[in-house]
């Protein structure tokens, strides 16, 4: 074919996908990848992703990105010929539908998609979520199947989005009539308790709240909030003397369950807890507040907030409070230690919060007269930059992977590190390399990393066929996936050529075909040790135990095994 006839065939392909073209779809078309590449040289094609061309001559489409990825999950297929199911099959979701639905921020990348099935991909850009969405779930939005609003909150949701985040959707959604907030409100109360919310609180009760945090406050109707209750008057908020009549205790005693007394007798603590149940008890936390001129809240600080949060210290640190009664409210200061330290007090002198708690360091709280006397525990383990410092970049479970390897008769082995600006990594490279000379072992060397698939996968593909290397310590578990697929890209079996260790247990570890051994690290133990110290320093108790005896433990699975004979 000429030119002008690669082009008409091009121009039919593309007149139903925004002006864009697979070179599958092309190489079904009888159109050659040389032809392709002739045609964007001469400035009528434009590679807009890895196998994705736009035809110049087309305007160019509303969310490039997020179609071009869309399109390479299934690129044989014509866009108007792809259903909702099958293994190319997947539906724009999360923070990607909300740009597409015009809510939000409208954040560029990651593109998040939806899929039925397992897959994978090597597009660090491109978020694959796992899940059924069914098929009154999706709407068509430029021709993209894309989930409804509703079903795009319940996701957010789902992956704890933060809540300002999820408010703004919301309250956008709302006044452009895009939700029910009654049949919303329905589908998201088991999401409350993750938010702070008391494990009571209803669908309608998160709803407000995320909106409020947004401030943008949801004037949701009373009918919303109030829920039929098995006892006291219809509509009405039972009290505590309801629940302590129901149980037949006192208010006293309830009042002491509130507050997760531990030396009640286990079958009152039943009576009282089934009789919450049934009355849909939630504390009036405003008035309690007023009583006692508590805010009932704890305040987990963090520097200024990033792309990377610890969530499961955070998750950790807030199912503490919560139990005990208290809301948490998660804040990122900027500015230094002292800056920080100064706002962290001015909350606590405003009764804004009982109590703080901070991942990162405050500088020194004496240098305040009464800084001594306030509720405030430094965890301290994230630096400026939340880079992780102290006992979660404690590299000592290197030598533990690496005997656990020998074990198994490994003897050369190779590092593939992180970024030496995170003090995690350079614990772990200076662990490695003393272990290996501690423990007699042979090391091909150390390959400087970024923390990154692509540093993985470049170290394993590079590596040369006679290195005599047959483990390798990843970094962390993006790493060991980079690692993984650059050995199998280049025929080279794992674990039955060499083993892969990775770091940080990661949930996709399980599911990665292999699986990949990993180090676990306990955070949410670390998060909750932490709440409990200052959940004691405001009941003037002894500190418990802070520490984690056991905060790291290595799992070996599939991606590791016995030596090649």
């Amino acid at each position: 074919m000429g030119r002008a006839d690669v082009l008409k065939v091009l121009e039919a392909r593309a007149a139903d996908q925004w002006g864009l073209v697979t070179t599958a779809q092309a190489k079904l078309d009888g159109v050659r990848g040389v032809q392709l590449l002739r045609l964007e040289r001469a400035g009528l094609l434009e590679s807009v992703g890895h196998g994705v061309y736009r035809l110049l001559a087309s305007p160019p489409p509303e969310h490039l990105g997020i179609k071009v990825a869309w399109l390479r999950l299934d690129p044989r297929t014509p866009a108007p010929d792809r259903g909702i199911e099958g293994p190319g099959a997947g539906v724009v979701s999360h923070a990607s539908a909300c740009a597409v639905h015009g809510l939000g921020d409208r954040p560029a990348d990651p593109v998040e998609l939806t899929v039925s099935s397992r897959r994978t991909t090597r597009d660090e850009t491109v978020v694959l979520h796992r899940g059924r969405v069914d098929a009154d779930d999706i709407t068509v939005v430029d021709g993209l199947p894309v989930t409804t609003v509703p079903r795009t909150v319940v996701d957010l949701l789902d992956a704890r989005a933060d809540a300002v985040r999820v408010g703004t959707v919301l309250a956008e959604a709302v006044s452009r009539d895009l939700v029910r907030v009654d049949d919303l409100a329905a589908r998201v109360g088991p999401f409350a308790a993750a938010y702070g919310l008391p494990a009571q609180a209803s669908g309608a009760e998160l709803l407000e709240f995320l909106c409020e945090r947004a401030g943008r406050p949801l004037r949701a109707r009373k009918a919303a909030r109030a829920a039929t209750r098995t006892g006291g008057s219809q509509g009405k908020r039972a009290t505590i003397w309801e629940v302590a009549e129901r149980a037949g205790v006192s208010h006293q005693t309830v009042s002491r369950y509130l507050k997760n007394d531990s030396g009640m007798r286990p079958t009152t603590r039943a009576r009282i807890e089934r009789a919450v149940a049934e009355l849909d008890y939630r504390p009036n936390l405003v008035a309690r507040s007023m009583r006692t001129r508590r805010s009932h809240r704890i305040t987990i600080v963090l520097p200024e907030l990033s792309g990377f949060v610890p969530i499961p210290l955070l998750r950790g640190a807030s199912a503490a409070a919560h139990e005990a009664g208290y809301l948490t409210d998660v804040i990122g200061l900027q500015g230094g230690e002292s800056r920080r330290a100064r706002s962290v007090l001015s909350l606590l002198d405003s009764r804004q919060a009982d109590g703080a708690l901070s991942l990162v360091p405050l500088g020194d709280l004496a240098g305040d007269p009464g800084a001594g006397q306030r509720p405030v525990v430094v965890l301290g383990e994230y630096d400026d930059d939340l880079h992780a410092r102290g006992r979660l970049a404690d590299g000592r479970p290197a030598e533990q992977i690496l005997r656990h390897l020998a074990d198994q008769g490994h003897r050369r082995f190779l590092h593939v590190a992180g970024s030496q600006e995170w003090a995690s990594a350079r614990n772990r490279r200076a662990v490695y390399v003393e272990a290996i000379e501690r423990l007699g072992l042979e090391s091909y060397g150390v390959v400087d990393g970024d923390w990154s698939m692509r540093s993985g996968y470049e170290a394993a593909r590079d590596l040369p066929a006679d290195s005599g290397v047959t483990a390798v310590l990843a970094a962390n578990d993006y790493v060991a996936m980079g690692v993984i697929r650059g050995f199998q890209d280049r025929g080279t079996r794992v674990p039955e050529d060499v083993s892969v260790f990775g770091w940080d247990d990661e949930e996709f570890t399980r599911y990665f075909s292999p699986a990949i051994s990993t180090v676990h690290m306990d955070k949410e133990e670390v998060g909750r040790r932490a709440m409990l110290s200052l959940l004691a320093l405001l009941r003037d108790e002894p500190a418990p135990v802070a520490d984690v005896a056991e905060l790291f433990h290595i799992v070996p699975r599939e991606s590791s095994g016995p030596a090649p004979r």
